[in-house]
């Protein structure tokens, strides 16, 4: 046979969403990157959920923008509906979603890595990652490549895993099993046992999706119509808000009702999660309809919504019933939901289970420990989600080619991002469940809006090399733009004359006791930027964006002020950093619970070793004090 080998910076496995940030992101950094796929004409697909963004994913998508990512420039030109989420609640949780056209959003994305330089498409199966023994700096192996299932070799200094829900994937509805992936594709049989004989640990998880429905037989007169937002808003910074103006396509809401959940009580013996055919654990926050039935029995209807898949076809996504019933039970039961009665199934639902990593063996790079230049990013990482897995594919994109090019590696912390929420709780948490991203997981949420995201990590794009100068000194502008905005406002006063009388009473407004700023104004709940332009006559026209951004900092500074201090507690401790070669049995008095989780995660410092599972807070004490006497050891010898 033939010794074909071929040379590379970066090799990326998979080309879901978290492949092609990875690659478009080394690419763009000037690395000659070689990205593998099971399908070429399936790159970017979405084999569930046709849309992108929601709570908290949102902000994933807005910060992968920050940074020079593509998710959120490629849903801008693939939309079909458009809709703020959470408006009625504080900026801090509202959270831009779009409804896709999912042929389109991946075509328009393979366009986006066939003209991109540096970077090569290939449609085959690796089958086998390849490395050398090393033993530096607290790793065991090097990459040095892999080999496809036709034998040839491409050798490279990192690759990035980004397998999704293919590795040794099976299928299940109900008694029925295909050895697949997702929507019929072709699975990656060989690839797991390549990782686990170099000693990475793997586990199933499983996940889910509803039926598809040919639109002509759904009765939509009896559902509720929800529209789009005008104006939409989108999801990228550098997308002109008028491109995104356009006619929108409806989704539609119905519901799930006790005839419903009587045909799924009545055959859950049937469903292979009851029915102990499934070895994965599937996710939480995303219950399958029978799970929500069985879970939650004094709930009397479940939200359905019906949403298109696209312009292309008449397929609708029948969101809020993934099941893995059998077919006979899946039509029974979408026929008692209000407008699917004569329904016609075109996919059934099925559940899918696969290979992913086992929790403890990521750098907060997303590196795999022992196994230097082999990175991996999205469900491979026990993750769920189209944006979880796009903002990993962009962090351990840039990582990998970071430690190529010998620069410092990214690190976006719990306090400047969702990416670091998302990051943070893969490399210290045990979780036992594909992780989803939610609001409620950010701890400083106020100060990590959607909103924000070009302010909090457009620098970092700049600094790495992903944003370019002429955004970069727009970025500038911007900011500059709103500190004169707040400062002029807080410095403006008007007093408490009649007619400013005439207008807090027109508002419906208490009247002035003594002179106040326009700021202090601002922060009436019956006020806003723009209905106090009648009195604030020196204003200049700014930006839709600016403007929020001053509304936002004026009526909630008291409370950023607040969150602020509290971010600097959390850097203090962020900042004490633990040694790579710490022996933690020589940490007297640390539980042995303890001791064997730090040993297991390997933190990096203070502030990470206090979120690691089984770790309390006598614990941390008990590590500092340890920590400070090996440094005044340390000092002492020298």
């Amino acid at each position: 046979m033939i010794d074909i080998r071929e040379k590379y910076d970066v090799i990326v496995i998979g080309a879901g969403h978290a492949g092609c940030e990875a690659a478009l992101a080394s690419s763009r950094l000037g690395l000659n990157t070689i990205i593998f796929t099971m399908s070429a004409d399936n790159i970017a697909f979405m084999p569930c959920n046709p849309h992108i963004g929601g709570s908290s994913k949102g902000h994933l998508v807005r910060e992968i923008d920050a940074l020079g990512g593509e998710m959120g420039k490629n849903i801008d030109k693939t939309f079909l509906q458009s809709k703020m989420l959470n408006t009625s609640k504080g900026p801090a949780v509202h959270s831009l979603r779009c409804q896709a056209d999912k042929m389109e959003y991946s075509k328009e994305m393979r366009k986006v890595l066939e003209a991109q330089d540096n970077l090569t498409i290939k449609q085959a199966e690796v089958s086998e990652i390849l490395f050398e023994e090393y033993n530096d700096d607290g790793y065991k192996k090097k990459i040095t490549g892999v080999k496809i299932f036709s034998g040839m070799i491409y050798e490279a200094k990192a690759v990035i895993l980004c397998t999704g829900t293919y590795l040794k994937s099976r299928c299940l509805t109900g008694e029925s099993i295909t050895y697949s992936g997702p929507n019929g594709l072709l699975p990656s049989n060989y690839l797991s046992e390549s990782l686990i004989n170099a000693g990475i640990l793997l586990r199933r998880f499983k996940t889910g999706t509803p039926a598809r429905m040919d639109g002509r037989t759904i009765d939509y007169s009896k559902m509720s119509e929800q529209f789009g937002d005008d104006p939409v808003v989108p999801f990228s910074f550098d997308t002109d808000a008028a491109d995104v103006q356009k006619p929108q396509v409806s989704c539609w809401l119905t519901y799930t009702n006790e005839k419903t959940h009587e045909i799924i009580r009545n055959n859950i013996d049937r469903s292979p999660i009851y029915a102990g055919i499934i070895e994965g654990i599937g996710p939480r926050y995303c219950p399958s309809i029978e799970d929500k039935v069985v879970k939650f029995p004094d709930h009397e209807r479940h939200q359905v919504f019906v949403e298109p898949e696209g312009t292309y076809t008449n397929e609708m996504y029948i969101d809020g019933m993934s099941s893995s019933l059998p077919e006979d039970v899946q039509l029974a039961m979408y026929r008692t939901v209000p407008g699917l009665e004569n329904c016609k199934i075109v996919k059934n639902a099925y559940a899918i289970e696969y290979d992913c990593l086992c929790p403890g063996q990521l750098s907060p790079y997303l590196e795999i420990k022992e196994v230097r230049g082999l990175f991996s990013a999205g469900q491979f990482n026990g993750s769920s989600g189209y944006e979880e897995a796009a903002a990993q594919g962009l962090y351990a994109g840039i990582n990998a080619s970071m430690q190529i090019l010998g620069k410092p590696y990214l690190t976006i912390d719990r306090s400047e991002g969702y990416i670091g929420v998302l990051v943070d709780d893969l490399v210290t948490k045990e979780n036992l469940e594909p992780y989803r991203m939610m609001t409620s997981r950010a701890e400083y949420r106020l100060l990590l809006r959607q909103d924000n995201a070009d302010i909090r990590l457009r620098k970092k794009g700049y600094d790495i090399g992903l944003i370019d100068q002429t955004r970069y000194d727009k970025l500038v502008s911007k900011i500059e733009a709103i500190e004169n905005e707040v400062k002029r406002l807080k410095n403006t006063v008007v007093g408490a004359n009649s007619k400013m009388q005439a207008f807090m009473e027109k508002n419906g407004s208490s009247p002035l006791k003594t002179a106040t700023s326009l700021a202090e104004l601002i922060c009436r709940p019956e006020f806003s930027y723009e209905t106090i332009a009648e009195i604030d006559t020196d204003r200049k026209e700014l930006p839709s964006d600016v403007i929020e951004q001053v509304e936002i900092t004026i009526r909630y500074e008291g409370y950023i002020n607040r969150q602020e201090r509290q971010v600097e507690q959390f850097k203090k401790l962020e900042k004490k950093l633990i040694p790579v070669d710490i022996d933690y049995n020589d940490v007297g008095s640390l539980r042995l619970e303890a001791r064997q989780k730090l040993e297991k995660f390997r933190p990096t410092n203070i502030g990470q070793a206090s979120r690691i599972g089984g770790v309390n807070p006598a614990d941390i004490s008990v590590l500092l004090i340890y920590l400070d006497s090996l440094y005044r050891g340390n000092k002492d010898e020298n």
